[in-house]
């Protein structure tokens, strides 16, 4: 049986699944043995209720577990992790105790890494440990996966700074975006592995959650990630017969408005109700320089155009290759939402992205699988293959 170690924020059991789940699950289901390992807590995440806890109906337990033959699970508290503490003195103050938190997992993770054929580092704190996934599976494949700019994240800059430092102990950068991609091409090894959604879960049909109301649209926003309050408070008070549908855990305190219904952290069987049996699909991110890069990988984006919704977001997520996606300036953007019909798009199945992180030798059919960055535009593309190695 191969093994592989997942690296991630996530928890395995939390009711979000973010695309690293869906990787293990078909890992296990193709006779991988998984080890997923939740990084980046710490005493200060209770200390000052960290909100990531909130994808859990429980707290997490410490420790290592064996939920089923093909899956045994790693978290803990760290004394400390990687964290913006918004005052300059305390955060450069928290990074001199850094190499606590490496030491911490150090201990933890080296017998499953030496064992592993396979390891896959998500975007984040699991990025400091580079050196100990080199040093502990030295012959394993490592591949750091980018699904998220950290810069846009509030990552502390000695974070931002660890990521660049340690892209040598990769022997691949795997990412969903071209944009994203462009920010790590000095390495030798960068592969564009697209996102996903589950098409077996998904085939099924699902009862309406919402409640019948005449000449009302439902808008729903499945995710609350770089959430723009503002954006939000505008789209509710230049349509007040829309409603909207916030599906997400916060960091703050929620707007009150009459057509905003917030839903809070919902299962993936709940979100993709609220997604299916909706008008409309809504992506307010914060509308910053590099925030682009969510047209590729943004899960809510994917099962929106799935289910061929007309989607509104800021004018700098508008791509020619999803028409169905419109800025907020854009011509009648809200009358278009509401008349437009839907167009399911075709979106791969996550045992596709499993099958690209996980397979052994030159990828195939290539020109599905990699794209080198550095020469990516709309127009043209150039192709390399993925690095062989022995996972």
């Amino acid at each position: 049986m191969k093994r592989a170690v997942l690296l991630t924020g996530h928890f395995p059991d939390q009711k979000r699944r973010p695309s690293l789940l869906w990787v293990s699950h078909h890992l296990q289901k193709s006779g991988w043995h998984v080890t997923h390992v939740t990084v980046g807590y710490s005493w200060l995440s209770r200390l000052l209720g960290d909100a990531r806890l909130t994808a859990l109906d429980h707290r997490p337990k410490s420790g290592t577990a064996h939920p089923k033959p093909t899956l045994t699970t790693l978290f803990g508290y760290a004394p400390i992790h990687p964290v913006n503490l918004r005052h300059p003195s305390l955060t450069r103050l928290a990074q001199t105790m850094w190499p606590v938190f490496t030491a911490y997992w150090q201990r933890r993770i080296r017998g499953p890494l030496h064992q592993a054929d396979l390891v896959i580092c998500e975007s984040g704190p699991p990025v400091l440990l580079a050196p100990t996934l080199a040093r502990h599976a030295p012959d394993a494949q490592r591949i750091y996966r980018v699904n998220d700019d950290i810069r846009l994240l509030n990552a502390p800059a000695g974070l931002v700074a660890a990521e660049q430092a340690n892209l040598r102990h990769f022997t691949r950068i795997s990412t969903a975006s071209p944009i994203l991609a462009r920010r790590f091409e000095a390495h030798q090894s960068v592969t564009l592995d697209p996102m996903g959604i589950p098409h077996a879960l998904i085939a099924h049909e699902r009862p309406n959650p919402y409640r019948a109301q005449p000449g009302r649209k439902i808008a729903v926003c499945a995710g609350t990630t770089q959430l723009d309050m503002q954006a939000l408070e505008r789209i509710a008070a230049l349509r007040p017969t829309w409603d909207l549908h916030i599906l997400g855990r916060l960091k703050s305190k929620p707007l009150r408005r009459a057509n905003i219904i917030w839903h809070g952290e919902q299962s993936f069987e709940a979100t993709l109700a609220h997604i299916a049996h909706a008008d409309i699909g809504l992506a307010p991110y914060l509308d910053k320089p590099g925030i682009e890069y969510q047209v590729s990988n943004s899960n809510r984006i994917l099962l929106y155009r799935h289910y061929g919704l007309p989607i509104l977001g800021p004018d700098r997520l508008c791509d020619p290759d999803v028409p169905s996606l419109l800025g907020y300036n854009a011509p009648n953007a809200m009358d278009l939402c509401e008349k437009a019909p839907h167009r399911p798009n075709m979106i791969p199945d996550w045992s596709e992205l499993a099958r690209r992180l996980s397979q052994n030798g030159v990828t195939d059919p290539p020109s599905d699988v990699s794209i080198d960055p550095a020469t990516t535009s709309k127009s043209r593309v150039k192709i390399v293959p993925a690095l062989a190695s022995s996972a």
